[in-house]
């Protein structure tokens, strides 16, 4: 019986197995097209691996069931392997470090209940497994956008974007996240500030921060004036102003009160109030910084 049902299983992971197929077809693709990268041919192996280790385990834990269950139907099987397949699927960057990738890169991960998401996972910073929302470098993409460009998420993964409130809150209200903010300014000088809990709200709540538990090298600019605000953007006034749109008056999108101790969703490499600022970098002085990153971790 059990041989006869080892067929099914075989049946039920054939999509699981063309996934492999097709990734490997286009690891030979990426050698042979000059338009590829090695970067991206990289990338691919390292999925390639991954995949391969979790269709792996699976089997393993699927044969193991069928050891103590000599009967089985084939929806049962197929049943058995969904879930397991969902069990298995990285839920953030901690769990892809621990699936034994080692290089910072672009990574898709499944936060609990949702849909398959792509993510910059940090490999480097402080034992890695960092989950980034947000980098600013070099000004190539503009943060003045919508609330529902803010919710959905914008830019590029590899450069300067924003996650996106609805995927932050995905991923943190599956646990406890700690945050690390990361500030560098045209001088090159480096600062960070780490938060040890992190979370963002539903929609219903206008992605409401909740952060706690500083202490790094720049002082706290988020805890101060920005704990417990409700997101806003130039077209969703949702600030702790009364007469005024913090989100239109700093040019950015941001848990604005009235209005601000950072705006590091402001205009790239503009000073003054409008401008990227860490109020505690430098003496709580409109400083213009470069460089910011947003990344969050799950606490184990």
């Amino acid at each position: 019986m059990i041989s006869f049902e080892l067929i099914y299983v075989f049946v039920c992971l054939a999509p699981l197995v063309n996934s492999q197929t097709t990734i490997s077809g286009n690891v030979q693709h990426a050698v042979s097209g000059d338009a590829q990268t090695v970067q991206e041919l990289k990338l691919m192996l390292q999925t390639l691996h991954t995949q391969t280790q979790s269709l792996q385990s699976q089997i393993a834990a699927i044969h193991s069931t069928l050891l103590t269950q000599q009967t089985m139907s084939v929806d049962d099987i197929c049943k058995l392997i969904s879930s397991t397949k969902a069990a298995s699927d990285p839920v953030d960057c901690v769990d892809v470090k621990d699936a034994g990738n080692t290089k910072s890169g672009v990574y898709k991960v499944t936060p609990p209940g949702e849909a398959q998401i792509d993510v910059y996972c940090d490999m480097d910073t402080e034992g890695g497994g960092w989950l980034q929302i947000q980098k600013r470098q070099d000004g190539s993409v503009d943060f003045y956008k919508t609330y529902s460009e803010y919710e959905a998420g914008f830019g590029n993964l590899t450069g300067e974007h924003y996650l996106g409130n609805r995927n932050i809150h995905a991923i943190t209200k599956s646990g406890k996240y700690e945050l690390r903010v990361e500030l560098e300014d045209f001088q090159k000088h480096v600062k960070f500030a780490h938060y040890s809990s992190f979370s963002v709200a539903d929609a219903a709540s206008h992605y409401k921060l909740t952060v706690d538990g500083y202490n790094g090298t720049a002082g706290d600019s988020l805890i101060f004036d920005h704990n417990g605000h409700e997101f806003s953007a130039h077209d969703a006034d949702n600030d702790g102003a009364n007469n005024i749109n913090c989100a239109e008056k700093q040019h950015g999108g941001y848990w604005y009160s009235a209005c601000f101790k950072s705006n590091i969703n402001g205009k790239w490499g503009v000073p003054g109030e409008q401008g990227i600022i860490w109020g505690s970098y430098k003496d709580w002085t409109l400083y213009v910084l470069k460089r910011t990153e947003m990344k969050i971790r799950r606490v184990k």
